[in-house]
């Protein structure tokens, strides 16, 4: 950990064009685990986790209106505020989380296996979008967060934000599997993706929208917004 700070610092100074855990390897892809069980649960198709979050948060947000009575009208509007919450926990998370260099192993451990494979293998169409089981791990801890802070609201925000998610790892698999679309709004996205992994790990922290690293002043160097990979 204390090397990839060192190598960090290094990037920062001009000496390297890319930190050594984040620069990209000539494989497709790589293992995180030895025990193939285990290494099963970190892949997956795009369709499974898009089709599951679908399907469930479509259900309870259903369920929110019919069986806690949530007025239509307060159920869109808590939906859209879960789903534009969603771009901002999206943002926070990839940069003050993924992208904090720090000399703590815990951390470490955890930027590398969630998203450090990602930036040395980006291409390995099985490990664009959390699998099924850490992906419903997880989205039922935020559930339960919304439950505790909201109430029967949260069936309602809730699937905004997770609709936000199914957004975001949808853009985020065409980014690496799709060529660049002609359509400004997806090719700014597009050519900020590719600045992120090829030049500059450190600007460029949405993927489903450049909103949040307009406002917090992370969007690439109007230089380098015509590169494409």
């Amino acid at each position: 950990m204390e090397q990839n700070v060192k190598n960090y610092l290094a990037y920062k100074r001009g000496e390297v064009q890319m930190p050594e855990h984040l620069r990209i390897r000539k494989e497709l892809t790589a293992p995180l685990f030895k025990n193939k069980f285990l290494e099963s649960l970190t892949r997956t198709h795009i369709f499974i986790p898009v089709a599951m979050h679908l399907a469930i948060n479509g259900f309870l947000f259903w369920y929110g209106i019919t069986h806690f009575a949530i007025p239509v009208t307060t159920a869109v509007i808590l939906l859209v505020s879960g789903f534009l919450f969603w771009t901002f926990a999206e943002y926070m998370i990839h940069r003050f989380v993924y992208h904090t260099e720090s000399n703590s192993k815990v951390l470490y451990k955890i930027q590398y296996k969630a998203h450090g494979i990602h930036h040395q293998h980006p291409k390995d169409p099985t490990r664009l979008a959390m699998p099924p089981i850490p992906g419903l791990v997880l989205s039922g801890m935020f559930l339960l967060v919304y439950w505790l802070v909201m109430g029967t609201y949260a069936f309602s925000f809730f699937p905004g934000f997770m609709a936000g998610y199914v957004v975001y790892i949808s853009i985020h698999y065409a980014q690496h599997i799709i060529k660049m679309p002609t359509y400004k709004p997806f090719r700014l996205l597009w050519q900020n993706h590719a600045i992120h992994h090829y030049q500059n790990p450190y600007v460029a922290h949405g993927v489903s929208t450049r909103l949040w690293d307009f406002m917090f002043g992370t969007l690439p160097d109007k230089e380098n917004i015509s590169h494409k990979r």
